[in-house]
């Protein structure tokens, strides 16, 4: 039962196809997600998988780069998102998840080999990865906190005791891109094994900046490292311990400002920019420690424990303006330093008629958080001209001298003390032998203390009214609350043969309440717990002769009380800032992922999603500060699919792998609420996406060598985000994110 061995949850590679030797074929896939051996066309969940050959095939680093080809999944809410490290966030069928503040959580839990990552921690590097497994809809019996809209859950090699190897990785590209990674597993005898795994990524900005802020918007430069020991005791008894580090120093995201007033380079297809933001960019200093431990009682069960203690240090500074102009000035920081500890006892037993696993999981997290508004006060006296509706400039022409170089930071100061519980079930139960029956509970609850504290700042104005522009509080102000729910699911499932299947399933999730963390007034008034029904039915499985693999699932689901993140500009304030909302929605579609083996060396496949999607918001304040009684919204996600088509054709030279695909994205910008007539005017905004990305493999008879050369956004598709920036609606200083231009490169392994 080695997928036991190494953790505890849904390990399964559906529908990613593994290679075989020679040709494409769609092997059997041998799981233990219910605690015995069954393929995985005989796991009863939507479950999308993508393998280390898939990491390969599209060169990818993090879950920004796997999302087309996962349906139902994204990664932030824009291109310009994508980027984003340290207050990213992952989609789920429409689900988004609020990620501004440390008070609240994450509607998509997320695991790094069965121990859950807080929300700055999400964006790990897929180093030494064995799959990433995204599953769809509440997830909360098993898989526990958080796991209200589905569950990332990434899947790390472990160590192995068969022999010594490794390799070596090197990947080289244009904008200076050079990305390495070194692998070696050592045997140290018989019952120990030691397993290590290094990578170093780094590239340039693949736009031009030509302002005087460093380093430039876009760099990358992170490196990842992994210790993973493996002790087989005796025959019942093994454990696992791993350390990872991760740095990241990465330049802040590329905001090109399109404001015609104050930008330089106001078409986003110029590819340029000016940033004066100071001291801009986004690091991570995290570490992490996990030990596990089976035992294995035979045919009573087995029972696995896992503690984990995991830390991190962040700081996310971005140009908010998108120019270089003094009197328009404005950033944002998000610095975080936060640690938690996460423990879970499973017990798990298996026999001919039943399934049963048992549980207990707590865990501890310590928060502090740390939002800055710096504005100059040029920006001041431009905001003062906009509310008195003089001409733009006014008062800086007037008194520009006095206020030039002079600049002050607004701060909100946060701490959080989180405690979470868990007690769950979960039984599958054979009727017959082609008929199972699931039934899972789980009790969940949350304990959470905050504080919120703004000083006043020294700012003229300020003092003069006794007040912030942004961030106010009350000296300081705490609060605590509690919140538990029952949450369960229960399926029914048919074998139509030995690697198919249908399902019908309805499950629950629950995400606690918390706290606004710019907004002390949710002290008084909480953030409600979201609450997610979800009915779905699927077919899955290998047919006509296992050349045609498929999975597709129907659902409807329900949330209320979803924490929502706006724009919102409070009466007296000056500006929008991020604040959290509760809304009500409904979601219903369909996912698809089809793959057909055309011949022993051709392969295609296609992976589809449809939604259809109606909100009902409370009132509440936009951005333009005006107030928007609760409302009820309809909308349906824009046409997505992507094709992939892989060729393998025997030659005499080794093996060779060709592999296309084809990602196309409706954009719906121009139908978003936010949208002004003004943007029409802008490059690329309402360009769908359409994104060509081709890479050819080849690996030697001695299978030691593999030589790659690839392309990405081959039809240099230039689709820029919706517009948007605190201070876009009052100075004009809008700004856009724009997709990576045509990148390519060159690939070595070498396996030793």
């Amino acid at each position: 039962m080695k997928a036991v061995q190494c953790g505890i949850g849904v390990s399964c590679l559906l529908p990613s196809l593994a290679l075989a030797a020679n040709n494409l074929a769609l092997e059997e896939v041998l799981v233990t997600a219910q605690k015995r051996e069954q393929s995985a066309m005989t796991v009863p969940v939507t479950v999308d998988t993508f393998t280390t050959q898939d990491l390969e095939n599209t060169g990818a680093l993090t879950m920004s780069d796997i999302q087309a080809y996962i349906p139902g999944l994204k990664v932030g809410n824009s291109v310009q998102d994508d980027s984003n490290v340290t207050q990213s966030s992952f989609v789920i069928r429409g689900i988004k998840s609020s990620n501004i503040s440390t008070g609240g959580d994450p509607s998509v839990a997320t695991f790094l080999d069965g121990v859950y990552l807080p929300r700055a921690a999400i964006t790990v590097p897929f180093s030494d990865i064995e799959r990433v497994e995204v599953l769809k809809g509440p997830q909360g019996t098993l898989f526990g906190r958080n796991a209200a809209a589905g569950v990332v859950n990434f899947i790390s090699n472990a160590p192995s005791l068969e022999e010594a190897y490794g390799f070596g990785f090197v990947k080289g590209g244009n904008y200076e891109l050079l990305r390495g990674e070194l692998m070696g597993n050592l045997p140290l005898n018989s019952a120990m094994a030691l397993r290590v795994n290094m990578l170093h990524n780094q590239r340039a900005a693949v736009t031009e900046n030509e302002g005087p802020a460093k380093p430039d918007p876009g760099e990358q430069d992170n490196q990842f490292a992994r210790v993973a020991f493996l002790w087989e005791v005796n025959d019942r008894l093994r454990t696992l311990w791993t350390a990872d580090i991760d740095r990241v120093d990465n330049g802040p995201e590329v905001r090109i400002g399109i404001s015609e007033e104050h930008s330089n380079y106001p078409d986003p297809s110029d590819r340029k920019l000016n940033t004066d933001a100071i001291n801009a960019g986004e690091s991570r200093d995290m570490e992490g420690l996990t030990g596990k431990l089976w035992y294995d009682f035979g045919d009573s069960g087995m029972l696995s424990l896992i503690a984990s203690y995991r830390q991190f240090d962040t700081y996310n500074l971005q140009d908010e303006d998108g120019t270089a102009v003094e009197d328009v000035y404005v950033d944002t920081n998000n610095e975080e330093d936060s640690n938690i500890s996460y423990f879970e006892l499973q017990y798990n037993v298996a026999s001919e008629w039943a399934d049963i696993v048992v549980g207990v999981n707590y865990s501890t997290e310590d928060t502090f958080q740390r939002t800055s508004l710096t504005f100059s006060y040029g920006a001041v006296a431009e905001l003062a001209s906009s509310m008195a509706s003089l001409p733009p400039g006014v008062i800086n022409a007037l008194l520009g001298s006095q206020l030039a170089g002079n600049y002050v930071t607004e701060t909100m100061t946060n701490t959080g003390d989180f405690q979470s519980y868990g007690v769950y079930t979960d039984m599958d139960f054979s009727l017959t032998e082609k008929l199972n029956v699931i039934v899972g509970l789980r009790y969940s609850r949350d304990d959470k203390a905050f504080t919120w504290f703004a000083p006043l700042t020294d700012f003229p104005l300020s003092q003069a009214q006794g007040e912030n522009f942004f961030f106010n509080s009350d000296g300081l102000e705490s609060a605590s609350e509690s919140w538990g729910k029952v949450t369960g699911r229960g399926v029914l499932n048919y074998q139509l043969g030995e690697r198919a299947m249908v399902f019908a399933s309805y499950s629950t999730g629950y995400k606690s309440g918390g706290y606004d963390s710019l907004n002390p007034g949710s002290g008084e008034a909480p953030l409600e717990p979201e609450v997610v029904q979800n009915y779905e039915l699927g077919v899955k499985g290998d047919f006509l002769e296992s050349r045609i693999r498929t999975q597709a699932a129907l659902f409807h689901m329900t949330i209320d009380d979803r924490q929502e993140a706006i724009e919102s500009r409070q009466p007296g304030s000056s500006a929008a800032v991020p604040t959290v909302i509760n809304t009500d929605e409904e979601l219903q579609g369909i996912e698809l992922t089809f793959d057909w083996l055309i011949t022993e060396s051709v392969r295609a496949g296609i992976v589809y999603t449809y939604r259809e999607q109606d909100s009902s918001r409370e009132a509440h304040f936009d951005a333009q500060g005006e107030f928007v009684e609760a409302d009820n919204r309809s909308e349906s996600t824009p046409q997505e699919y992507t094709l992939s088509l892989d060729w393998s054709p025997e030659t005499r030279f080794g093996l060779l792998l060709f592999h296309v695909d084809y990602i196309f994205e409706e954009n719906t910008d121009p139908e978003n609420e936010d949208h002004i007539d003004e943007f029409n005017r802008v490059n690329g905004y309402g360009t769908d996406t359409e994104l060509l990305n081709a890479r050819i493999a080849l690996t030697l008879p001695s299978g030691d060598y593999e030589f790659a050369l690839w392309g990405k956004n081959l039809l240099d598709n230039g689709r820029t985000s919706q517009p948007g920036g605190l201070t876009g609606d009052v100075l004009g200083t809008y700004h856009v994110g724009i997709t990576p231009p045509p990148t390519y490169g060159l690939d070595l392994k070498v396996f030793f």
